[in-house]
């Protein structure tokens, strides 16, 4: 993998971490998910949160909240963030 490649890859996985990181805080402090703000970052959010929403199926749905699926996507977006870093050096 070359240098061009690698910033990439590591810039993907930096905005897929801050988008799940604030949809963490968002949804921990009770934000409105029909403010029109707040439902573009769930939707831009959701694609990577999805795959680990099934640990969070009894969460409500309005008031705050504490995602455990996002917080799992959240660590695996750093240590892959780390692991592709990591080959470089």
């Amino acid at each position: 993998m070359n240098v061009q490649q690698t910033k990439i890859i590591v810039l993907f996985l930096c905005v897929v971490c801050a988008l799940l990181t604030s949809r963490l805080l968002l949804l921990l402090f009770a934000a409105r998910p029909d403010n029109p703000s707040i439902e573009l970052l769930l939707l831009l959010s959701w694609p990577f949160a999805w795959p680990l929403s099934w640990i969070d199926i009894a969460q409500p749905v309005y008031g705050a909240r504490f995602e455990r699926g996002t917080l799992a996507s959240i660590i695996v977006c750093l240590v892959s963030l780390r692991l592709v870093t990591q080959k470089r050096h």
